[in-house]
């Protein structure tokens, strides 16, 4: 059982949209579709060298409270921001049996320059 006093890390969940403009054009999106309170764990750090570019990917885990809103969370139409960085969900475990937490392990990659995220 996790102590409420431990979810002490902001996080935002950035949901997909594709819009379209004036002259049909469509272009994807990120808006925030809401943000709550986590425990945040690292969980890994590899470093791969793929076509001469090194790749760092971190792997994070993040522990929230199980709510309407974050029940219907789903990887491939949300993102994560945490920091300043946008993390793809690997994975949601709900706790069927408790309903109170949800585990999401999410990852970003990063490659070459300091700030050179993709």
């Amino acid at each position: 059982m996790m102590e409420i006093g431990m979810l002490n890390q902001r996080i935002s969940f950035l949901e997909h949209h594709t819009k379209t403009d004036s002259i049909g054009n469509h272009k994807a999106q990120w808006e925030e579709a809401f943000s709550c309170w986590a425990a945040v764990t690292p969980k890994s750090s590899t470093e791969t060298t793929e076509a001469g570019v090194t790749k760092e990917i971190y792997s994070i885990e993040f522990i929230v409270r199980q709510t309407a809103d974050t029940m219907r969370i789903n990887p491939t139409t949300h993102r994560l921001q945490f920091r300043g960085l946008s993390y793809n969900i690997d994975s949601i475990l709900p706790n069927y049996k408790s309903m109170n937490y949800m585990k999401i392990t999410a990852g970003t990659r990063r490659a070459g320059e300091q700030d050179d995220f993709y």
